[in-house]
C-alpha cells in the first residue's frame, strides 16, 4: 500500500475521534489531540522514506524516459500474449536489476468494455503492478484521437519523463484504413500444411476496435508530446506511408514489414534497449530471436521519421521522371502473403522504377539515411498462405504505390504519402 493511501485511510480513521473531541473536550485537550493527528498523519512520510519495505523505491520524481505499453482490446486469443509481453519486459527489468530511471506503464484493455493503467516497478528482484486507473469502454473510447489524448495524459500525470516512447501491441495492417476488407486469393494448401498464428489474424476483422494512423497522430497531438519511438508489435506496419503519417509526433518508428508472430517482439531480449533508446540492440535482439524461431522468420526496420521529407523530395522527382509507374510488379520483392501483394519492398521498387542512375543513387543514400538499422531472416512467414516466402532484397520498409488489389487502390492513391510524392 503507498504512503499516500495509508495517509488517507489514517485520516478517515481519525474522523470520528476529532468530532468527539471538537464538541465533548476541553481546549488543551483538543490541542493535543490535533498534534496526535498531525503526527499520525505524518508518520507513514518519515518512514516511507527509509523503509527498506517500501514497495515502490524506483518512482523518480521526473524519469529519464517514460515507456508506455499501450495494448487495446483486439481479441481474446491475443490478450494471452499481451500478458506475456509483459511478464517479458519484467524479466528484461529484473535482469537488469530494475528501470534505472525510467518509468514503464501498461494500459491493457482486458475484454471490449474494461481497461487499466498499470506501473511497472521494481523492488529487491521482483516486479510489482500498481494498477493506477481503471477504464470502461464509454469512459474512455480508444478507437478515439480523444480517448488515446486522455489515456497519454493520465500516463503522463502518473510518470512525468524527460522522454517518453510509445509500443502498441495489437493487430494491424499498415497504412490502410480501419473497416477495410482486403481480398486474396488464397493458395490451394497442402493437406499437411501447418498453420501458425499471427498477430494479424483474429480480432482485426471488427473495425468496432479498429484506429486509422491518423487517429493516432491526432491522439499523440492531443497531449502535446512528441514520441522518441512508436514501436508497432504488430503486422505490416513498417512503411512508407503510415511513417509519414507519424512523422511529426515521433522521432523513430520501429515495425515489422510483413506479419508477425503472435509471440510478438521479445521483450525480455530487447526491453532494456526499449528503455534505454538502443536501436540497434532492438534490432539485433529482434534477429536473433526470430532467428531461432520455428519457422525462423522476422523481419524488422527502424525508420528515422526526420529523414521522410528529403526522402518525399526525391520520390516525387522519380515519380515525375516516370508518372506511369509500373505496369509489371511480378519482379519486384512482396512482404506480405496478400494477392494481388498490397506491401512492396521501397528499395527494390524504386529500382524496378527508376533507370536514371543519378536519381537512382541518390534514392539509395537516402534511403540509408532513412532506414538506419534493419534485418531479416531469410523467409518470412504469411498466415495467407500458410508457407515462408524467401527474401531476396530487403530494405526494412515497404510501399503500396504499385499495388493492383482492388481492396486498397483507391485509398493508396488518396495516403498524404502519396499526394505528397506524385
Amino acid at each position: 500500500m503507498s504512503a499516500i493511501k495509508l495517509i488517507a485511510d489514517t485520516f478517515l480513521l481519525c474522523i470520528p475521534d476529532l468530532n468527539f473531541i471538537v464538541h465533548d473536550m476541553n481546549r488543551k485537550l483538543f490541542s493535543n489531540s490535533i498534534i496526535t493527528i498531525v503526527s499520525i498523519l505524518i508518520t507513514p512520510f518519515i518512514f516511507s522514506s527509509c523503509n527498506e519495505d517500501n514497495p515502490y523505491p524506483d518512482y523518480p520524481t521526473t524519469s529519464q524516459q517514460t515507456v508506455i505499453m499501450y495494448m487495446p482490446w483486439s481479441g481474446s486469443l491475443i490478450y494471452k500474449d499481451f500478458l506475456n509481453n509483459i511478464s517479458d519486459f519484467e524479466q528484461a527489468i529484473c535482469n537488469n536489476e530494475g528501470l534505472k530511471g525510467n518509468s514503464l506503464i501498461v494500459f491493457i484493455s482486458e475484454n471490449t468494455s474494461s481497461s487499466n493503467l498499470i506501473r511497472i516497478s521494481y523492488n529487491k528482484g521482483k516486479c510489482l503492478r500498481d494498477t493506477l486507473k481503471h477504464y470502461t469502454f464509454n469512459e474512455c473510447n480508444y478507437t478515439t484521437s480523444q480517448g488515446i489524448t486522455s489515456i497519454l495524459l493520465d500516463a503522463i500525470g502518473a510518470a512525468p519523463a524527460d522522454t517518453y516512447a510509445m509500443t502498441i501491441g495489437c493487430h494491424g495492417m499498415g497504412w490502410i484504413p480501419a473497416g477495410t476488407q482486403v481480398t486474396t486469393r488464397t493458395r490451394l494448401l497442402e493437406s499437411n500444411a501447418i498453420s501458425y498464428p499471427t498477430r494479424f489474424f483474429g480480432h482485426s476483422s471488427d473495425s468496432r476496435y479498429q484506429t486509422d494512423v491518423s487517429t493516432l497522430t491526432e491522439g499523440i497531438n492531443g497531449a502535446n508530446i512528441k514520441m522518441e519511438y512508436i514501436l508497432f508489435d504488430d503486422c505490416y506496419m513498417s512503411n512508407i506511408e503510415t511513417a509519414y503519417e507519424l512523422k511529426n509526433v515521433t522521432k523513430y518508428l520501429i515495425a515489422s514489414t510483413s506479419e508477425i508472430m503472435s509471440y510478438g517482439m521479445p521483450y525480455s531480449k530487447i526491453g532494456i534497449a526499449l528503455l534505454n533508446n538502443n536501436y540497434e540492440e532492438i534490432v539485433n535482439g529482434f534477429y536473433t530471436f526470430y532467428s531461432s524461431f520455428i519457422p525462423p522468420c522476422g523481419t524488422i526496420g527502424v525508420t528515422d521519421c526526420r529523414e521522410i521529407e528529403t526522402m518525399v523530395a526525391i520520390m516525387h522527382e522519380i515519380n515525375m521522371a516516370y508518372p506511369n509507374g509500373l505496369d509489371d510488379t511480378s519482379g519486384i520483392q512482396t512482404l506480405d502473403g496478400l494477392s494481388p501483394t498490397v506491401f512492396f519492398d521501397f528499395g527494390d521498387y524504386v529500382a524496378h522504377l527508376c533507370k536514371d542512375q543519378s536519381l537512382l543513387s541518390a534514392f539509395n543514400e537516402q534511403l540509408s539515411r532513412l532506414i538506419p538499422y534493419k534485418a531479416h531472416t531469410e523467409t518470412y512467414y504469411s498466415n495467407y498462405t500458410k508457407h515462408t516466402i524467401p527474401i531476396k532484397t530487403f530494405s526494412g520498409i515497404t510501399i503500396s504505390d504499385p499495388t493492383k488489389n482492388n481492396s486498397v487502390k483507391a485509398d493508396a492513391i488518396n495516403t498524404k504519402w502519396y499526394k505528397a510524392t506524385h
